[in-house]
């Protein structure tokens, strides 16, 4: 049984520099050394995509750009997250949300090849990372004006996803055949509707309403959806652009604009605020007077 520390000792864990538990970075350097792999290589190399038709395989490689983008995220907010950014904090969770979703997509819609276990350990190791992040966002407050922006952009996103999805699948349904795009992908059915229409965009949905009605729970996930939709929309665009359509992309990127600057505002970017990440290694663990809540100004 840990007995509590002396006030000597407490004042000597508070006055020591925060340093983060060695997993917290050899985790996320591997999932990062992880995805800069399987992404390359799905850009350079003609085998992991080789029994993909042309359509699914150009949406593969402009998910692998959309990765680059993803992992550039996860690392920027690696070094201040560790020192106990709680913004920071946010950045990583929902760059590791965004992995997790797409290394799903990934690991059921790639045909199976050598590549195989490598995206289950993406999608494995992000589900468990977020899973540490969210905890360690837990009790984090948002002032309510960059709240309602938060909330009203997640929301919007989540409406407007699934209405575009819907668009594709309605019509298809009451004609009685599967839409045009499933035969170009050589899909049976788009994992990207599955996952978006019964998880992510309801999850969206239900966080903004939550958040704007006070909820803490949910005020923790604000700024990870909103880096999640960032990427996500960025993922889009790009592909969207190596597909000659500029128009819908530049209609993308405004939405990726968007979701950037609502982040920024919920972060509070102008106040610096602090979180301690917790030893995982029990031997260092000391029993402290709670710290004041954190709070997103």
């Amino acid at each position: 049984m840990t007995e509590p520390a002396t006030p000597q000792a407490q004042s000597a864990t508070s006055s020591t520099p925060h340093r983060a538990p060695l997993l917290f970075v050899l985790t996320t350097v591997a999932i990062a050394g992880i995805v800069l792999t399987t992404s390359l290589l799905g850009l350079f190399a003609y085998w992991p995509y080789a029994a993909e038709t042309p359509a699914w395989r150009l949406q593969a490689h402009g998910q692998d750009l959309g990765n680059l983008l993803a992992v550039a995220t996860l690392l920027a907010a690696l070094v201040p997250a560790a020192r106990g950014s709680v913004a920071a904090l946010g950045v990583w969770t929902g760059a590791l949300l965004y992995l997790c979703y797409v290394f799903a997509i990934y690991a059921f819609a790639i045909h199976f090849g050598p590549l195989f276990l490598l995206y289950l350990a993406v999608m494995g190791a992000s589900v468990y990372a977020a899973g540490f992040g969210l905890r360690q966002l837990q009790g984090v407050t948002i002032a309510r004006k960059p709240l309602n922006v938060g909330a009203a952009v997640i929301a919007s996103v989540a409406v407007l996803f699934a209405l575009l999805w819907l668009a594709s699948i309605i019509p298809a349904l009451l004609v009685g055949r599967a839409p045009a795009e499933l035969a170009e992908a050589g899909l049976t059915t788009n994992p990207v509707h599955v996952l978006d229409l019964a998880i992510v965009l309801p999850a969206m949905l239900i966080t903004a309403v939550l958040a704007r009605r006070g909820s803490g729970p949910s005020q923790t996930l604000i700024v990870p959806w909103l880096v999640f939709t960032a990427l996500m929309a960025a993922s889009v665009a790009i592909t969207l652009m190596m597909a000659d359509a500029w128009v819908p992309a530049a209609l993308l990127v405004t939405l990726v604009i968007t979701s950037v600057l609502a982040s920024i505002r919920v972060c509070g970017a102008s106040m610096p605020v602090r979180c301690t990440v917790p030893a995982l290694d029990g031997a260092h663990r000391r029993r402290v007077e709670p710290s004041p809540e954190p709070r997103w100004q």
